[in-house]
């Protein structure tokens, strides 16, 4: 039987860290071993983990020395699991009793299997989601790595990490250039949306929330695209793409990266073409159907480029 890894990030988790260690502890398929790594709470995080040790010998408690963010930290922990496959957890979610158990049955020779899930403050109000994980999709988003199982053989090894991006769309992008994800198409977690979560506390500080009309991202995403287009974050991951992809089978993302790399009016209107073309892989919603469907999947580069900070 292959093993498993779980790996949990946690900062100031302890409102919610209890319902997520029970319904990883409860899973149908054995856990080898559940690492967490704390990033210097100031709340009970770390006695709630000490408790659940002494129940549990499969739980490791690693505390950091200072503070590195979720992004240096989950990549820090996927470094330190022993499984064959390692599951990546979030310290405030809920995890259905089958989820390991269905991704390890589908991940087969991918390099990562996710799913769908559940996302919303609690399970009453919550909504499917369903992200798009072809790599001319990854251009512009990737899926959580909260819905992730992955090869330890894949993720430990530092060519498979794109660095000054972060560290779940570099997995999953990576994993595209080489062996491939696989999707569960089953919700098999519930994500708890608040503004308490360590990522939520983290963006919000580098990246605030903006509120806007529907239609300025069409007004204004143009300049938004230059904009982004200037950034040195931006060159440096298309290009990557770029040198890394197939041309052949990875044909729509590997003609996309070209068009994003050059700064010719003529190559982003080629990009808008494309997106259209492949929206059913592309466009996040899946909701491509009708006029309105074909008018976004469109101006999806003025939309991304009018929401997107990822490259400051």
């Amino acid at each position: 039987m292959k093993t498993v890894s779980v790996v949990m990030c946690t900062y100031n988790g302890a409102q919610y860290l209890r319902e997520q260690l029970d319904s990883i502890l409860q899973q149908t398929y054995p856990i080898q071993e559940l690492i967490v790594q704390d990033d210097c709470s100031t709340d009970n995080t770390v006695a709630i983990v000490r408790e659940y040790m002494t129940q549990c010998p499969c739980i490791k408690l690693y505390i950091n020395e200072h503070n590195l963010g979720y992004n240096k930290n989950f990549k820090d922990i996927l470094m330190k699991a022993t499984g064959d496959f390692i599951a990546i957890s979030d310290q405030d979610d809920v995890w259905f009793p089958e989820k390991i158990e269905k991704q390890v049955n589908a991940i087969g020779q991918h390099d990562i299997c996710f799913t769908t899930n559940f996302i919303g403050k609690n399970m009453e109000n919550c909504f499917l989601n369903s992200p798009q994980y072809s790599l001319e999709g990854l251009l512009f988003n990737a899926f959580a790595g909260h819905t992730m199982l992955l090869q330890r053989n894949f993720v430990q090894k530092k060519e498979n990490w794109i660095d000054f991006i972060s560290y779940d769309w570099s997995l999953a992008i990576s994993a595209q250039l080489n062996g491939g994800i696989v999707l569960v198409d089953k919700p098999l977690n519930w994500h708890r949306s608040h503004d308490d979560s360590a990522w939520s506390l983290e963006n919000s500080r580098m990246y605030p929330k903006r509120s806007y009309p529907k239609y300025k991202p069409y007004l204004y995403g143009i300049t938004n695209y230059y904009r982004l287009h200037r950034k040195k974050k931006w060159g440096m991951l298309y290009s990557y793409i770029l040198k890394h992809a197939n041309p052949i089978g990875h044909q729509p993302a590997y003609n996309m990266c070209k068009c994003m790399l050059s700064y010719n009016p003529f190559a982003l209107l080629r990009l808008c073409c494309y997106c259209l073309k492949y929206r059913e892989t592309i466009y996040p919603s899946r909701d491509v159907k009708g006029a309105m469907g074909v008018i976004r999947s469109f101006f999806y580069p003025f939309i991304f480029s009018f929401q997107n900070v990822r490259y400051n």
